[in-house]
């Protein structure tokens, strides 16, 4: 089971970056994910058939039909001209896509303001990833309590680890400065997938995919945008 795991989650990280020999490394994986989140919406108000064109309502400013169409044929024959697609058989098939028909460990390193936020948000809206460890160096954090977990020291992320059987992804929110450091010591424990949060890219090796959040990189996007800089 835990290798079945683990390709799944491997195969899901080479289409973000097209290193899969596979149909699916030609998908936008954040726009299946913006589909099936809206699929999970129609479904619980009970929709039964969803045409492309409401599909992309939901999805707002992000997708056209047409682009919606496109990513969803190379999935295989889906949905027939005049009808649209059938949302539980969809939202299974994206489901099985994206790997969101199982459930991924996470384990948190750097539990300060946005590490808790982070944890907050995976435990109550999306429940396919369970945050199965917390860690942390300070030491007025350390020994906390949060949910049912303990936040523990981070020199002992290993150990930790190995107890509890492995984690499937890492989340970094640590300092810059202590961003590759704890990389590393992620990778070396087994882990295969880390999301960074740290404003520093990362130098991981295969078949490990990082992928790197800069807050502040994506906030200028915006102030770019505000200004109307050319």
């Amino acid at each position: 089971m835990a290798l079945e795991r683990i390709s799944t989650l491997r195969a899901g990280l080479r289409a973000l970056t097209g290193r899969s020999g596979g149909r699916v490394n030609e998908l936008n994986v954040p726009r299946l994910f913006l589909y099936h989140r809206a699929l999970v919406e129609l479904s619980e108000k009970g929709v039964a058939v969803v045409t492309s064109e409401s599909l992309a309502e939901l999805c707002a400013n992000d997708v056209t039909p047409t682009q919606i169409r496109k990513d969803l044929s190379q999935l295989g024959t889906l949905g027939r001209r005049g009808h649209g697609y059938e949302v539980t058989g969809l939202l299974r098939l994206l489901a099985r896509v994206l790997g969101l028909d199982q459930d991924w460990r996470i384990a948190i390193v750097g539990f300060g303001y946005l590490g808790h936020a982070l944890a907050t948000f995976l435990t109550y809206r999306e429940e396919r990833f369970r945050i199965t460890a917390l860690f942390d160096r300070s030491p007025e954090v350390v020994g906390q309590r949060w949910n049912d977990l303990t936040v523990s020291h981070v020199d002992d992320f290993e150990r930790v680890l190995t107890d509890l059987g492995g984690a499937d992804i890492a989340v970094l929110a640590v300092p810059s400065r202590a961003a590759q450091e704890t990389a590393d010591r992620v990778v070396a424990a087994g882990v295969d997938a880390i999301l960074n949060f740290a404003p520093v890219a990362l130098r991981v090796p295969d078949p490990v995919f990082a992928r790197n959040i800069d807050l502040a990189g994506e906030l200028s996007i915006l102030t770019h945008f505000l200004t109307g800089s050319d």
